[in-house]
């Protein structure tokens, strides 16, 4: 199968939006509800947690360079096929809950008039460009976005310092809940980092840092998590922010009140909306290489055909409501990422014996 170059920095900048790609709605909502007051410490449990399938991750991408990790299951098992479609499954899952989660903030804080099948489309036309192009394509603009991101993000933390309340993180109420949720970030926010593994090593420049802009990438996407959290809490409170499906959009309106422009609020957002859309553009990679790898006749139709039919299924089938949906995602969905780490490490021991 054959690759376009990227280098080490594009690489490690799709391990920041992995990372981010489920704040909205999903990894704060668990924060919240799981963790308690004392639920913004889970990302930085989760972190410390998850530099574990990190490590596997990293191993796993050093082993047989040439290969990407479809292929290297492939070589590497009898059942490689049932092991590369259960993947694959999971990928699919996370793509519709993500995808779900886009239109779902979209709509609720922006088109409330609008069919979701419309807004879905509108999107869905953007991930079949992108994935029609090669994936260094996509490595480019998240190397690009991965600055205005960071940019916005500081720009929020400075607009909201004068809203600080350090009583609202009292009070705190034991490390329990905070422990819990920081095992759901590492099935949210860490786990799915391994679809960085579609693209084999020796396709990466200058490549000797890899690892090292890796774990750069990965602590400084959970730092910004951990912020996000702290200052939902400062401004608003754990019990206020509780109410609310998106609290982290909340605060940034206060942001809008102390000037420059009307709904301001919607420009800072597009941090997240960058987040979701390099997360499901990878996402539909991976699919885009099984199939390739599986399918010797592949062509971009099949993509176009998959992409259509899950935004089809998500605005009509999937998650026939909000509550639906948020149980779903925060007591079901973390137990079966759990089969992503537990394929990570037989296929990191496979690895390590050959």
């Amino acid at each position: 199968m054959k690759y376009n170059k990227i280098n080490s920095l594009e690489l490690a900048t799709l391990v920041y939006f992995i990372i981010r790609s489920m704040s909205l709605g999903i990894s704060i909502s668990s924060y919240i509800t799981i963790g308690g007051i004392g639920g913004y410490l889970s990302p930085l449990i989760g972190m410390i947690i998850g530099f574990i399938p990190l490590y596997l991750i990293i191993k796993i991408l050093n082993s047989n360079t040439k290969y990407n990790l479809i292929e290297k299951i492939d070589n590497s098992f009898k059942c490689g096929f049932i092991i590369n479609f259960i993947l694959v499954i999971i990928v699919y899952l996370l793509i519709i809950i993500s995808f779900w989660n886009l239109i779902n903030f979209i709509s609720t804080q922006y088109l409330f008039r609008t069919n979701n099948l419309r807004i879905a489309l509108f999107f869905s036309f953007a991930f079949i460009y992108i994935v029609s192009k090669s994936i260094n394509v996509l490595c480019r603009v998240s190397n690009i976005l991965v600055y205005i991101s960071i940019f916005i993000s500081i720009f929020c933390i400075i607009g909201l310092i004068t809203h600080f309340n350090f009583n609202n993180l009292l009070p705190f109420n034991g490390i329990t809940k905070p422990f819990i949720s920081g095992l759901a970030h590492i099935s949210y926010s860490i786990l799915p980092i391994f679809m960085i593994l579609i693209i084999p090593l020796d396709n990466v420049t200058n490549n000797k840092n890899i690892n090292k802009y890796i774990i750069i990438s990965y602590i400084i996407a959970n730092i910004s998590k951990f912020l996000v959290i702290i200052i939902t809490y400062l401004v608003l409170g754990y019990e206020l922010s509780n109410l609310y499906e998106f609290p982290d959009f909340l605060v940034l309106r206060r942001i809008s009140t102390n000037g420059f422009f009307q709904v301001f609020e919607s420009v800072l957002a597009t941090q997240w909306i960058f987040d979701i859309f390099i997360f499901i553009s990878l996402a539909f990679f991976y699919i885009k290489y099984f199939y390739k790898h599986y399918i010797n006749k592949y062509t971009n139709h099949f993509m176009t055909i998959n992409i259509f039919i899950i935004s089809y299924l998500i605005s009509n089938v999937i998650f026939y409501n909000n509550l639906s949906g948020k149980h779903f995602i925060l007591y079901i969905l973390p137990f079966i990422l759990i089969i992503i780490f537990i394929l990570l490490i037989i296929i990191y021991l496979k690895n390590k014996k050959t």
